[in-house]
């Protein structure tokens, strides 16, 4: 069924849209990683206690894995500002725009199982829609979307109604954005797009007929014991039981609770501990070895291959480090409430990813100091 006529309904009417950043293409030095130790890795308190504090964060948060081994790991600072509930190693952040990387990996997942492939149209997966559909949107692939080369604009508003089924709701996204010209010829140009994963989120949901959260759950999250794992804010509402996303007002952080709207799920609303999070970039930075039998390696290394031309892949920003001996993988993500970066070197064997509640300000430069620390103690 097409999208009827209606009126625009914004879910979260405050709600900006979802952010992305690289991080510099060059790693600087920095402070070396804490050196206590628990009985299974290096406790990072020392190195990250210094950084919240000289960028007033509410809270910090960082692992490194190397083949797989946790090597080090720690979280400081408070869950919500001026509450006294302090943030512990099992407590969930907001990952951003690193979802895309889960939302291209179930892609290709369904493509071993010959559901659809990366050449598959909008047309052929939505035909029904094709008479409304902006021709030139007609031929856009599910390749083009996942490297944002589709032409689709960077976001819609058209979030449906609550009350609707999510498949539903995507499908009203989408039509708001096939139903007009495209920003760019498809294939022309890159143009970072969440509406592109979306609409990506619906051709993965149309060729199962399960809602995207619920294929994350049984294709990312179980399989990986991610148990932590989960969409939209880590806290409830009325609790400080996990995180607050907070923004930069006043020359301080404010806690500010909420997330995008849930139909933009593909494109970036998922949350974890980050040593969960650790056992997703490991799938990656093993080429789909740890744990065997996921995904195939041939299809993490299409996962990771960019189009001519370009740096960035499926979900992935794709560039060479004399550190990684070859090249890196990275993305960095907010919903402007929250700051989530990971770096990968598959050839060390090196994942890293480094978390903070709060978004604005100089939050990308703090990160980016403890990610170079980690990188310099176990980029070997």
């Amino acid at each position: 069924m097409h999208k009827r006529s209606r009126r625009k309904f914004l879910e979260l009417a405050s709600a900006a849209p979802l952010a992305f950043w690289v991080l510099p293409l060059g790693v600087t030095a920095a402070e070396s990683a804490g050196t206590s130790a628990s009985d299974q890795y290096t406790d990072l308190s020392s190195l990250l206690t210094p950084v919240r504090d000289e960028h007033k964060l509410p809270a910090l948060a960082a692992a490194a894995m190397v083949n797989g081994k946790v090597m080090a790991a720690g979280a400081v600072g408070l869950r919500k500002a001026d509450t006294p509930q302090s943030v512990t190693l099992e407590d969930e952040f907001h990952i951003g725009s690193c979802t895309k990387a889960m939302t291209a990996t179930i892609a290709g997942m369904l493509v071993e199982k010959g559901k659809l492939h990366w050449k598959s149209t909008l047309a052929e997966i939505f035909p029904e829609r094709v008479k409304t559909m902006n021709q030139s949107f007609r031929g856009v692939t599910l390749e083009l979307l996942l490297t944002h080369r589709s032409g689709a604009p960077a976001n819609s508003s058209d979030y449906g109604f609550p009350d609707e089924p999510m498949i539903q709701r995507r499908l009203e996204y989408m039509d708001s954005v096939i139903d007009h010209p495209p920003a760019w010829k498809p294939g022309a140009r890159f143009l970072y797009s969440n509406a592109g994963y979306v609409i990506a989120g619906a051709m993965l949901e149309r060729v199962t007929g399960t809602v995207w959260e619920d294929l994350m759950r049984e294709r990312i999250f179980e399989p990986l014991g991610m148990a932590s794992a989960g969409f939209g804010p880590p806290s409830q509402p009325n609790a400080v039981d996990q995180p607050w996303g907070h923004v930069w007002e006043d020359d301080r952080f404010i806690p500010r609770y909420g997330d995008n709207p849930a139909p933009l799920g593909p494109a970036g609303t998922v949350h974890c501990a980050i040593l969960d999070y650790l056992k997703f970039a490991d799938l990656h930075t093993s080429l789909g070895t740890r744990p065997p039998g996921l995904i195939k390696p041939e299809t993490v290394r299409r996962l990771h291959r960019p189009p001519r031309g370009g740096n960035y892949a499926m979900g992935w920003v794709v560039v060479p480090r004399d550190w990684a001996k070859g090249l890196a993988l990275t993305h960095a993500g907010s919903n402007t409430r929250n700051y989530f970066v990971v770096w990968l070197a598959p050839k060390i064997g090196l994942s890293l990813a480094v978390a903070t509640n709060c978004s604005g300000a100089s939050v990308p430069q703090a990160l980016d100091k403890v990610a170079a620390a980690l990188v310099r103690r176990y980029a070997v």
